[in-house]
């Protein structure tokens, strides 16, 4: 196997990893006390040993086009996009059609490509595989292992060097934790466009471009808005087969804006509302810069 992790051998893991987690986590937490009128762009280039911060994100329940079915005798299957968060596992239904994105758990590598922590996952019963085009960037299958063993240390250092077994040939491991809880690894693999999955509920899928060249005049948070730019209007198409060969198909456009929050205690950071603001409600309250989805 390709050793992928060239980048990471002059990082000193597991000291270093700890003190700019550590740095990460009292970060989010001052961040949290503060309102938030932009997306922060303190996630450029989060390669690994970063604290994402974990929000809800949005979700909708579909009636898709079915084909294949008797139509005298068949119940109506349905499937769900909800767009996931991978740090807490939440999931939050949509407001007015629109499915809001997070990337709290993405990272922008310049060889690696941009893996924007957008997730979704599928949800529904007798559910045979999983298909997806989008007509700009690619689709990644991403999965977050959790470090049991007894040696953190080393467990850190295993998936530095790409000889954890659970790396299972990921193009992109980011790890994150701290010494306050679990370390965990967010693995992706990027995926051919109109792929087919077998279905697995506990596999969630993001939207991936390729690194943008940076302007010599960009900060580091307009660098991360031109980013996520990049998925203005572009369509993804989601095809479901069921187990008795019948299938469903639904897309939504992509588009960008300032996506609403709240603050649920004095603790932790912005959770997603799940609206859209307009510039109006945004000067009025804190919003992250974001991706949303409306269902065509």
């Amino acid at each position: 196997m390709m050793n992928m992790w060239d980048e990471m051998k002059n990082i000193k893991a597991p000291d270093e990893l700890k003190a700019r987690t550590r740095a990460a986590v009292r970060e989010e937490k001052s961040r949290a006390r503060q309102p938030v009128r932009s997306m922060r762009g303190g996630m450029k280039r989060l390669l690994a040993a970063a604290c994402a911060f974990a929000v809800v994100l949005g979700g909708a329940a579909l009636h898709g086009r079915q084909t294949g079915s008797d139509p005298v005798t068949d119940i109506a299957h349905t499937f769900g996009l909800v767009a996931y968060a991978a740090d807490t596992g939440e999931m939050r239904q949509p407001k007015d059609s629109k499915i809001v994105f997070d990337t709290g758990s993405g990272a922008d590598d310049p060889e690696k490509g941009f893996y924007s922590g957008c997730l979704f996952k599928v949800t529904g019963e007798n559910i045979k595989t999983v298909s997806a085009t989008i007509d700009r960037g690619a689709v990644y299958r991403t999965k977050t292992v959790k470090d049991t063993s007894a040696d953190r240390d080393e467990w850190v250092r295993t998936m530095y060097q790409g000889t954890n077994p659970a790396i299972d040939g990921a193009d992109r491991i980011m790890v994150w934790g701290s010494d306050e809880m679990h370390m965990y690894a967010d693995l992706c693999w990027k995926l051919d466009n109109g792929f087919t999955d077998e279905y697995d509920p506990d596999v969630s899928y993001g939207l991936w471009l390729p690194s943008r060249q940076e302007d010599a005049d960009d900060d580091l948070q307009d660098s991360r808005h031109k980013s996520v730019d990049g998925f203005e209007g572009a369509k993804l198409t989601v095809t479901i087969t069921f187990n008795d060969g019948s299938e469903q198909t639904r897309s939504m456009t992509l588009h960008t804006g300032k996506l609403g929050v709240e603050y649920k205690d004095d603790t932790s950071g912005p959770s997603l509302t799940g609206e859209v603001l307009t510039d109006a409600q945004a000067e009025e309250q804190g919003y992250l810069y974001g991706v949303y989805g409306e269902l065509d």
